[in-house]
C-alpha cells in the first residue's frame, strides 16, 4: 500500500462495503459509502488499512465519565493509530437522537485533542445515511425527515443495496448539493481539508 493510510468507520456494509467483514476477512474489494465520498474528494494518493463497524469498537474511557459516543469515537481513533493510518473517516446514523450530532462534535474534538498524529474525518448523517443519499440526488429538506420516512424514500428510488448505493454517491456532483443539507456539508468540508493536502505532502516527500 502507499499513499495516506486511511481507516474507516460506519454502521456496517453500506458505509464500509467489504471493509464491514470481521478483520482477518477484509479486503478492498467493494466500496461502501464512506470510501465513495472520499473519492469524490481525493481519487488517488491514498489507501483503506483497516476498518470497524460501529458494533465492534472497544469501548475505552476518555477523561472521566466518558458518553457512550465519545467511547466510541475514541475507540475508533485508537484503532486507526494502532493501523498507523493518518486519516480516521467515520459516519455514525443520527437514528432520530437529536443530541447525537452534538455528541459527536464533542467526541471528535477531544480524540483530536488525544491523537494529534491522525486527522478525524467524522460526523453524524441526519436523519441517517439514507437521507444523505437522498442529498446526493438532489432532494431538498432531507435532514427534516424521520429515520423510516428517509429509508423508505430512497427505498423508493430502488437504492436498496450498498452498490446502488454507492453508484449514487460516484454519479453524485458534490457542487450540486442542495445548502440544507448541513451534516453533509460538515463532512465533506472535513474531508476536502484534510484528504488532499496529506495525499500532496506524502506524494512530495516520497
Amino acid at each position: 500500500m502507499s499513499g495516506v493510510r486511511v481507516f474507516l468507520g460506519g454502521e456496517g456494509r453500506n458505509e464500509l462495503g467489504s471493509w464491514a467483514k470481521e478483520p482477518v476477512y477484509q479486503d478492498d474489494s467493494e466500496p461502501g459509502v464512506v470510501k465513495s465520498l472520499l473519492l469524490k474528494v481525493q481519487d488517488d494518493g491514498w489507501s483503506v488499512v483497516g476498518a470497524r463497524t460501529w458494533k465492534s469498537i472497544r469501548k475505552l474511557k476518555a477523561h472521566g465519565p466518558s458518553p457512550r459516543e465519545e467511547q466510541n469515537v475514541r475507540g475508533l481513533v485508537l484503532d486507526a493509530v494502532e493501523a498507523k493510518a493518518q486519516v480516521v473517516a467515520f459516519i455514525r446514523d443520527g437514528d432520530g437522537d437529536p443530541r447525537r450530532p452534538e455528541q459527536i462534535g464533542h467526541a471528535i474534538e477531544g480524540a483530536r485533542s488525544d491523537f494529534p498524529k491522525v486527522a478525524v474525518v467524522g460526523g453524524t448523517a441526519v436523519p441517517v445515511l439514507e437521507g444523505w443519499l437522498l442529498t446526493l440526488l438532489g432532494e431538498t429538506g432531507t435532514e427534516r425527515l424521520g429515520k423510516v420516512a428517509a429509508q423508505k424514500r430512497l427505498a423508493e428510488r430502488s437504492a436498496t443495496n450498498t452498490a446502488k448505493m454507492v453508484d449514487i454517491v460516484s454519479a453524485a456532483s458534490l457542487e450540486g448539493i442542495p445548502p440544507d443539507a448541513n451534516s453533509l456539508r460538515s463532512w465533506l468540508a472535513q474531508a476536502k481539508a484534510v484528504l488532499p493536502p496529506l495525499v500532496e505532502a506524502s506524494a512530495r516527500a516520497s
